[in-house]
């Protein structure tokens, strides 16, 4: 038998191994990223084909077993922003044995000027006191590989693996002189996006004071904080709760779900502060939408999400206004009914 044909068949012969090896991966990286409350826009793992891999065999003269190959198995991590992949590399490294660690990012590279934009690539094993434990005992001598790249960062890689040139060096000088420019562009775009998402941390730290919420605009995080921290609005869906015996729980996603900021603005209400005008001058109003919400709504589900009472607000501001609902949350004959209890 070959050398070729025998690193394939052991290939082979581990092909269930593999597999459990991508569930385990899958798991801790997993674990790690929520523990550390990351983000990525994307984390997949594949084992590789025996198509590419018999390929990378016989190209590169220098593999004796199928061990020697660190890439059957890979992982890619793409993550939101370039912050986060310092931070990822520094747990990756307390939770693996690092047996490669390659950054090829050009702004770590003052005198390089290259094709693309590059990402960092790392050789990992499991660490010998996970191998300890039996069900990572089998992964003791295989290595696999991790790709980490920011969102942009692989969207060019996908357009300069379409352009077709493997490396810089293929390319006419001209093409990559502009390709180069674009390259430092897409650095900058990476370098805004930490310092806006910097910048919303900031800006939903400062929204803790109940003063600086009402003279906000009205956006997601503030329409967020404005219902929790409103004594009206957590009275009125308490007070509904247990004349239902709901269970309240806490969704924020139902405003992004319902587009209720868009509501408010197709409305006229730019301000958290308009909200909060007409949550004041409501109470009574708002207390019998909710009952006919909870009857038509919640008290199927036996539960009743917090953030409802947002959507309720909306309603009376329409009602208030004269508008239909421009999403249609709920059915004509609901939204009549629910017209006619608020206006009696």
């Amino acid at each position: 038998m070959s050398q070729v044909e025998d690193i394939i068949s052991q290939y082979h012969h581990n092909q269930e191994l593999y597999g459990h090896m991508v569930d385990d991966i899958e798991d801790i990286i997993g674990r790690i990223l929520s523990s550390n409350q990351i983000k990525v826009s994307n984390f997949a793992i594949r084992i590789k084909s025996e198509e590419t891999l018999r390929k990378k065999i016989m190209y590169k003269h220098k593999y004796h077993r199928i061990e020697d190959i660190t890439d059957v198995v890979a992982c890619r991590l793409i993550t939101l922003f370039e912050s986060d992949l310092d931070l990822i590399v520094k747990l990756l490294f307390e939770n693996f044995d690092v047996v490669e660690f390659l950054d090829k990012r050009q702004k770590q590279q003052d005198d390089y000027v290259g094709f693309g934009y590059n990402s960092i690539h790392m050789i990992v094993r499991f660490t010998k006191e996970r191998c300890a434990l039996v069900e990572y005992a089998p992964y003791r001598d295989i290595c696999f590989e991790i790709q980490l790249r920011t969102a942009l960062q692989h969207a060019w890689a996908e357009v300069e693996h379409g352009l077709g040139y493997k490396n810089e060096y293929e390319i006419p000088s001209e093409i990559r002189r502009r390709l180069n420019r674009l390259s430092a562009s897409l650095e900058l775009l990476d370098e805004e996006f930490v310092r806006i998402n910097e910048d919303i941390q900031v800006y939903n730290q400062s929204l803790e004071r109940e003063e600086k919420v009402l003279k906000t605009d009205i956006n997601r995080h503030s329409l967020e904080t404005y219902a929790l921290h409103c004594p009206n609005l957590k009275k009125l869906v308490n007070e509904l709760a247990d004349m239902h015996a709901l269970t309240v729980y806490e969704d924020p996603q139902m405003i992004s779900e319902l587009r209720i900021v868009r509501r408010f603005h197709y409305l006229g209400y730019l301000y958290i502060h308009e909200v909060d005008e007409l949550v004041q001058k409501h109470a009574q109003q708002l207390k019998m939408i909710g009952k006919e919400w909870i009857r038509l709504i919640s008290n199927k589900e036996h539960q009743l999400n917090y953030f409802a009472c947002l959507v309720w607000v909306s309603m009376m501001a329409m009602i208030e206004n004269g508008k239909d609902d421009p999403d249609e949350i709920l059915d004509q004959d609901a939204r009549n009914k629910i017209a006619n209890y608020a206006l009696s």
